[in-house]
């Protein structure tokens, strides 16, 4: 501040100014144009700074939702996702998977999943099976099979009913074997006589009498 006072001072030229350009001394003088310049750029120097925008990092929390998946759902979810892998299993395939599971007790997930395969499996008592292990899954009364007897309540209707339209299958074809069976032994019954027949050989007629012709007796 001190020399921009001193810069203003000497913009003013007084009665001496004759004697500041001839100079002091003996000095040269120094050109009147080139201080006013001077002076110009010390003023300017002086004139107060632009506001400096001051930027602050500021952290705003972000609120991300988070989906919670009840395990009622995750369970039902586990079920279409192993439904629909079993569907595509080949006979041996099912075998193996089977074999994977054991034993279900104790684990409700299990006992979902193989009733699952033996119902793709259709073969004698399979049905029957995955039905007696549903019904094992309803009568636990373990914390961790809560969530899955819903499903099984759900799938073991559909087993019933598939078990009840295999007997009723089974039975028809059981009397259709019964039919063909008893007809089987009509026929060996028809050929045994026909055979007989055979082995009596043609029947002869009795001749005529003599004289009459035609075979007829005359009138007395």
């Amino acid at each position: 501040m001190l020399s921009c006072a001193c810069a203003a001072q000497m913009m003013f030229v007084g009665p001496d100014t004759a004697r500041q350009r001839r100079g002091v001394a003996g000095l040269p003088a120094f050109p009147v144009g080139r201080l006013l310049a001077a002076c110009a750029l010390v003023l300017a120097g002086c004139a107060p700074l632009p506001e400096v925008t001051e930027v602050r990092q500021v952290k705003v929390p972000i609120r991300v939702p988070v989906v919670v998946v009840e395990p009622a759902d995750e369970a039902a979810r586990h079920v279409l996702r192993y439904a629909e892998r079993v569907r595509t299993l080949q006979p041996p395939e099912l075998q193996a998977e089977i074999a994977r599971i054991g034993d279900p007790a104790g684990a409700p997930a299990a006992s979902i999943e193989l009733a699952l395969v033996l119902g793709q499996m259709r073969g004698p008592g399979d049905t029957g099976k995955a039905i007696a292990a549903l019904e094992t899954l309803l009568r636990s009364t373990a914390p961790e099979a809560a969530v899955w007897q819903p499903l099984a309540r759900l799938l073991l209707p559909r087993f019933t009913e598939t078990k009840r339209l295999e007997e009723q299958i089974e039975k028809q074809n059981q009397q259709l074997r019964d039919s063909q069976r008893r007809l089987d032994q009509l026929n060996e019954k028809l050929e045994a006589v026909k055979a007989i027949e055979r082995s009596l050989g043609p029947r002869s007629s009795p001749a005529p009498a003599p004289g009459i012709p035609g075979g007829k007796s005359a009138l007395p």
